[in-house]
């Protein structure tokens, strides 16, 4: 038993000097104690540069080429909301279209309207019409006016001489403002004849294509027609409701009979009417329109457009103005807030590039705002742990996949182009692959043992170089001997 203890002792690396016998071995210098200082203060410094890179998480990517293998795979959505100052609700529509040409390119999932105030505040949810717009096609007047012209000297004045004035916008040789025509006269005439309209309220038109009112409806902002408003003596700035019902003598009587004794009460409760109860709005005091929702568009180079759009009306292009502000706009099923954190700074900001972001139509010049975008799918491989051994490039959580995007708008201003707004996206065909380079428990303990290692043994060679350097120049000890 003793001579096994012996032989197991044997194996100790770490054999002690006998504490007696330190004094007579080992003596204590300057020079050691100067260079041990240097030594702690370098290793110490070693410490603190390893361990920042520990903690230090960088990320590296490649291109990866996309393989579609399930046709759902040929469908991208896209998110949106935006919203247009001067673009009505009744008025803005939404299309897609694909590289072909083909209409119909995306299949609209969710769209939502709602009106806005010269504010840009929400009013109420546009709902669209149940039934197509009615017209009345035969109507013939003959007797009486009851309307009044107005000009651009004549307007603010009229206005200010009557609670209500109920104005017709409309200009020559337009079909709808011809069969308009004699619906309006008559309806003035039923009115006063019912005495509903009095001398404190008002039936009045305006001709857009008169010289003496062209300057009146640009400065109303008239870009439609025809185009029916209630202006109130009261009522803050421009703020006015806009008629959008049935073009008919008994719709329109009744509607404007509600707009007269709503204007006798104290205040308008509400500006959003629908005065025969049938749920389609006959008027309201919107001005803009918020648009918001998601498409489904195929993975292929293509177009979505928005633009003013109606059955009923005619457009003054000149005028119409489609400044709009991009609240948000992305591609792909929204993420979770928590893969929103794991996602490297600059993709996120490229997931909603275009967010929170305006864009404004020059003055009296149609304008069209024609965005292109480069879309580009992206796989973030999440870290592993600290003590896994596993690549960099696995993980054994599920990536974070979604599409981030790069754009660049252009403004067309020509006379004759149709003011719209034009998303022209292109989805490309490769995904952008991330995943964090980081250092494992393991890579950090082993550089650890190797600063202390090497430290112990530089610092040794160098003092030693010192101590045989000194004695050779004090003693004129042989150099080269260590």
């Amino acid at each position: 038993r003793a001579a096994m203890t012996f032989s197991f002792k044997s194996l100790d690396f770490f054999r002690r000097v006998k504490r007696e016998l330190v004094p007579e071995i080992t003596e204590v210098s300057w020079s050691g104690t100067v260079l041990s200082v240097v030594a702690a203060i370098g290793m110490m410094l070693l410490f603190y540069t390893e361990y920042v890179n520990f903690t230090t998480i960088e990320t590296e990517s490649r291109l990866i080429l996309d393989k579609y293998k399930d046709p759902k795979d040929d469908t991208l959505q896209l998110n949106f909301n935006m919203d247009f100052p001067r673009l009505k609700c009744d008025f803005a529509k939404i299309s897609a279209t694909n590289f072909m040409g083909t209409h119909m390119a995306g299949m609209a999932l969710r769209v939502n309207k709602v009106h806005l105030d010269q504010a840009g505040k929400a009013i109420a949810r546009h709902e669209e019409r149940k039934s197509p717009l009615k017209h009345s096609q035969d109507e013939v007047h003959e007797g009486p006016v009851a309307t009044k012209d107005l000009t651009q000297e004549k307007f603010h004045a009229t206005l200010q001489d009557h609670s209500v004035t109920i104005v017709s916008f409309c200009v020559n040789n337009y079909i709808w403002c011809d069969m308009l025509e004699p619906v309006w006269e008559k309806s003035a005439v039923h009115l006063s004849d019912e005495k509903a309209l009095g001398t404190d309220y008002l039936m009045a038109k305006v001709n857009c294509s008169d010289p003496s009112a062209v300057s009146l409806c640009r400065e109303e902002h008239v870009d439609t027609y025809p185009s029916i408003r209630v202006y109130r003596r009261n009522a803050q700035g421009k703020e006015h409701e806009v008629y959008h019902g049935e073009r008919s003598v008994a719709a329109i009587t009744a509607w404007a009979t509600h707009i007269i004794q709503q204007g006798q009460s104290v205040t308008a409760a509400n500006k959003v009417v629908d005065a025969n109860s049938d749920g389609d709005v006959d008027s309201h005091n919107g001005v803009g329109c918020r648009m918001s929702g998601t498409l489904k568009v195929q993975k292929a180079p293509g177009m979505i457009r928005i633009k003013a759009d109606s059955d009923g009306h005619a457009f003054d292009w000149t005028t119409m103005d489609v400044t709009h502000t991009v609240t948000h706009l992305s591609f792909g099923a929204p993420s979770h807030e928590i893969a929103k954190n794991v996602v490297p700074p600059h993709i996120k900001e490229a997931v909603g590039a275009m967010n929170n972001r305006q864009f404004t139509s020059a003055k009296d010049i149609p304008t069209t705002h024609e965005h292109m975008l480069k879309v580009v799918p992206h796989r973030v491989v999440l870290p592993h742990p600290r003590w896994s051994t596993k690549s960099q490039e696995e993980s054994i959580l599920p990536p974070v996949e979604g599409f981030s995007y790069v754009f660049h708008s252009n403004n067309l201003q020509k006379v004759g182009e149709v003011p719209e707004v034009r998303l022209n996206y292109d989805i490309l065909p490769y995904t952008m692959q991330f995943w964090y380079k980081q250092d494992t428990l393991y890579d950090f303990l082993t550089q650890i043992c190797a600063i202390v290692g090497g430290v112990f043994v530089v610092s040794g060679i160098v003092w030693r170089i010192l101590d045989k350097l000194v004695r050779f120049v004090v003693g004129g000890g042989e150099p080269g001997r260590m």
